[in-house]
């Protein structure tokens, strides 16, 4: 099967400075994959490039199995394939309904397609009740269950999760773990999560990448990261010895 994500010697830096340099990285997708590690490590960066939004200095990228150019159709082609919901949501002027159609109407979907997806993705998110709500006054946990549902609205291969349950009540933090779960598992997409919540990723994640200083140290099958974690700077990250 022909991996989602495939970087080979990629570099970005910013001014005189590498904040990212990857050898090597496979990710054969349909499972969750978590990036770790500590503030300033490249993993928002990694993210970026991965999500086509931020654009590689050095090396390869292979995005659902072509080889990216950074030419404007390849890139809009893909980046329709994968959606994206930071920490902090971004609300649309308007109701909740208005939100999560968005990107089917900048697609040119028919209403009624546009409405029964709506109103599905609510539903799986609970968040039905809120369909005729204004989208701005909801509370942090509702605004991200919202943003959830817009971005599955569009049928995403890929989702990106940064830092999803970072400002919002501990209650709807588990309701959203519990529908990243789902999301995964049963409609096969991809998630690739970014966190600081150690105790969040051995939950969710089926595997984890540890990044130090913009470089990958150590990856593999979650259990055995949290339990076995091979490399030093990865054992005192985890242990909380490092400073997030």
């Amino acid at each position: 099967m022909t991996p989602v994500f495939k970087l080979h010697n990629i570099a970005k830096i910013y001014g005189k400075r590498e904040v990212l340099h990857i050898d090597q990285l496979t990710i054969p997708g349909r499972k969750i994959y978590a990036i770790l590690g500590p503030n300033g490590s490249g993993k928002t960066t990694l993210m970026r490039v991965m999500a086509l939004l931020t654009r590689n200095d050095t090396g390869t990228v292979d995005v659902l199995g072509e080889n990216i150019r950074w030419g404007k159709e390849q890139l809009l082609k893909l980046r329709r394939q994968m959606a994206m919901v930071t920490q902090t949501a971004f609300m649309f002027e308007g109701t909740v309904y208005t939100n999560v159609a968005y990107g089917l109407k900048v697609r040119g979907a028919p209403e009624s397609e546009i409405r029964n997806t709506v109103e599905n993705c609510l539903e799986l998110m609970g968040m039905s009740a809120f369909i005729t709500a204004d989208a701005r006054n909801l509370s942090g946990g509702e605004r991200q269950k919202v943003a959830i549902a817009r971005a599955l609205a569009i049928r995403p291969r890929v989702l990106f999760l940064d830092e999803p349950t970072a400002n919002i009540d501990p209650q709807s933090a588990v309701e959203i773990e519990h529908h990243i779960q789902f999301i995964n598992r049963e409609m096969g997409t991809t998630i690739i999560l970014v966190t600081h919540n150690l105790f969040q990723a051995r939950r969710l994640a089926d595997e984890v990448y540890f990044l130090w200083d913009g470089r990958m140290v150590e990856q593999g099958n979650a259990q055995n990261i949290f339990d076995h974690p091979q490399d030093e700077r990865t054992r005192s990250f985890l242990s909380g010895e490092t400073v997030f």
